[in-house]
């Protein structure tokens, strides 16, 4: 039993490694199986199709947000300590090599996406979303944060710009998203 964990956790995480680095139509089955050294046909045990593989590695994310923000939220951190949270780990993604976020990794692709991939990809976009406009709003009430539009657009704003920098990094450097983020914490009236 755990053999097959095993195998089902490396196939999700080279799954998502190639979903961040190639998007949703740039990978294969076949590219797993070469990581792993298995058939093709293994991978099709635990995920029947693209769309079930991809689905769950969206579903799966969403979970991980979910449980870091909340352990974040329940601790204690400032609205500023969860989007440096948030920027580190886009960071350190980047570094691993996932030039892609998760959200961005499909969004070429949008339109010819299973229901299933969509339907996944789009409560994550919406959690993301929410949880960034929940921190503005804590940090403009607590004077940690200093901007006069909606925080639901200021939301939009940030995931955009961060969006756009983390593929544009992939060509220009780390130096790209950390311009970024610096920019944004800039605008958000944010001073060490």
């Amino acid at each position: 039993m755990e053999e097959m964990n095993t195998t089902k956790q490396q196939i999700l995480h080279y799954g998502r490694n190639f979903l961040q680095c190639r998007g949703y139509n740039g990978f294969s089955y076949r590219d797993i199986a070469r990581k792993l050294g298995i058939k093709n046909a293994a991978i099709h045990h635990y995920y029947p199709q693209k769309e079930d593989l991809v689905a769950t590695i969206f579903e799966g994310i969403r979970q991980q947000f979910t449980e870091d923000t909340a352990r974040m939220s329940g601790s204690g951190c400032s609205a500023r300590e969860q989007l440096q949270y948030f920027f580190d780990f886009m960071l350190s993604e980047f570094d691993e090599g996932r030039s892609i976020c998760p959200i961005g990794s499909v969004i070429v692709d949008f339109e010819e996406l299973p229901d299933k991939v969509k339907e996944q990809h789009l409560l994550l976009l919406e959690d993301v979303l929410a949880w960034f406009s929940e921190v503005l709003k804590t940090g403009l009430e607590k004077g940690e944060f200093n901007f006069s539009e909606p925080v639901d657009l200021r939301a939009e704003a940030i995931l955009e710009t961060l969006l756009g920098a983390r593929q544009f990094a992939s060509i220009r450097g780390r130096g790209t998203l950390e311009r970024s983020i610096s920019l944004i914490r800039s605008d958000l009236g944010w001073k060490d």
